[in-house]
């Protein structure tokens, strides 16, 4: 069986990918600054999630 604490940070980085991905189109639409905001809002949504999961 995995060792989960690999799956778990392989989800976080796959998930920070994500994000990047979604808020360089955010920032191609709508503005730089508003793609950092966006960038910023779901990583700390993320890291919130994590701490809830892992505590």
């Amino acid at each position: 069986m995995a060792n989960t604490q690999y799956l778990f940070w392989v989800m976080a980085g796959a998930l920070t990918l994500l994000f990047v991905v979604v808020s360089a189109f955010v920032g191609l639409s709508k503005g730089r600054r508003q793609g950092v905001i966006t960038f910023v809002v779901l990583f700390i949504f993320m890291l919130a999630g994590a701490l809830y999961i892992r505590a």
